[in-house]
């Protein structure tokens, strides 16, 4: 919970010089001509994983799109009904990995 409310939040609105809230939550849409946009590679081979969504959210707010944040609700089963299938370490690093790679410049 602290990665994906605090310390994610916290690394994707420094790379994106912008307050962004919520950089985890799988619930977004795009539009399609963000996917032709010739400054944005999505097929490269590293966006695999978890990396894809940060990495197009970053890129479009960095390229001047227009970005919203409207709540919504998550409601998940019980920890007895319910797990997760993200593996702590290597997923993690995977939703990290386009703020860091971006934000430092090593990747497109």
């Amino acid at each position: 919970m602290l990665g994906t409310r605090v310390i994610h939040p916290l690394v994707f609105s420094l790379a994106s010089r912008k307050r962004v809230t919520e950089s985890t939550n799988g619930f977004r849409a795009f539009r399609t001509d963000l996917l032709r946009d010739p400054r944005i590679d999505w097929r490269q081979a590293w966006l695999d994983r978890y990396e894809l969504e940060p990495y197009l959210m970053l890129k479009a707010i960095r390229l001047g799109y227009r970005h919203v944040e409207v709540p919504v609700t998550a409601i998940y089963p019980r920890h007895e009904l319910g797990y997760t299938k993200m593996r702590p370490v290597i997923d993690w690093w995977s939703i990290l990995r386009p703020v860091i790679y971006l934000g430092l410049g090593l990747k497109k």
